[in-house]
C-alpha cells in the first residue's frame, strides 16, 4: 500500500511539473509568495484589523497569532523529524541507487525547477501550512466571502508542486496541518475566551 501511494505521489509530481511554460512559471512564482510568512502574516493581520469590531479585535488578533505560530512551529519540527529530501535530491538518490545495484549509469529524472532549488526538509510544505492556516483563520472568523480565501490557498499549494520543490503529499500534509491547528485553536478560543466565530453569529 505504501509503495502504491509513493508511486502515485511521484507520478502526480511528474505530471504536474512536466506541464509548464514561461507564463505559468512567472505566475506560480508570484502566487507561491502568498505562503511566505513575511507576506501572509501582515496580510492576515491587516484584514483582521479592518474587518473586526473593536470589542473583539484583540482576541481575534491573539487567536490568529497563536494559531499561526503553532502552525509554523509544528511544521518546522515535523520537517526536522521526517527530513524528507526534496524531489531533485530524491531522484538523484534513486538514480545513484540503480547505478549501484546494476553497475550501469542511470539517468536522473529531470525536475523543472522554478525559483530556488531546495534540497531537504520537504515534508510537510511550509507554504501550504501557512496559507491554509491563514485561510481557515479568516473563514472561521468571518465566513461568507472569506471562504474564497481557500482558492489562493489551493493555488499556492499547487504552485509548490509545479515549481518542483515539493511532492503532492508534502502540500497535502501542510494543508491538513495548517487547517487542523487553526481549528483546534479556534475551539479553545470559542470555549474558554468566548471569541465569536462565524457559526456563533449564525446561531444568534
Amino acid at each position: 500500500m505504501l509503495e502504491l501511494l509513493t508511486k502515485l505521489d511521484i507520478n502526480l509530481l511528474t505530471f504536474i511539473n512536466s506541464h509548464h511554460n514561461i507564463f505559468f512559471d512567472q505566475f506560480f512564482l508570484i502566487v507561491s509568495q502568498l505562503g511566505n510568512g513575511w507576506i501572509a502574516v501582515p496580510l492576515v493581520a491587516a484584514i483582521i484589523i479592518i474587518a473586526t469590531p473593536r470589542a473583539r479585535l484583540a482576541r481575534a488578533l491573539l487567536y490568529a497569532a497563536i494559531a499561526g505560530t503553532l502552525a509554523g512551529v509544528a511544521n518546522t519540527q515535523i520537517k526536522r523529524a521526517v527530513h524528507r529530501p526534496r524531489p531533485v535530491v530524491y531522484f538523484e538518490k534513486q538514480a545513484a541507487s540503480r547505478m549501484e545495484n546494476s553497475g550501469i549509469e542511470a539517468k536522473v529524472r529531470s525536475v523543472h525547477l522554478v525559483g530556488r532549488g531546495w534540497r531537504e526538509n520537504s515534508f510537510p510544505s511550509g507554504h501550504a501550512t501557512t496559507v491554509f492556516a491563514a485561510a481557515t483563520i479568516l473563514a472561521l472568523l468571518y465566513g461568507g466571502y472569506f471562504f474564497l480565501g481557500f482558492i489562493p490557498a489551493c493555488l499556492t499549494a499547487y504552485s509548490r508542486v509545479y515549481m518542483g520543490v515539493h511532492f503532492p503529499s508534502d502540500v497535502l500534509g501542510g494543508t491538513v496541518l495548517g487547517c487542523s491547528i487553526a481549528l483546534l485553536v479556534a475551539f479553545f478560543f470559542r470555549r474558554h475566551l468566548r471569541l465569536p466565530f462565524r457559526r456563533d453569529h449564525a446561531e444568534q
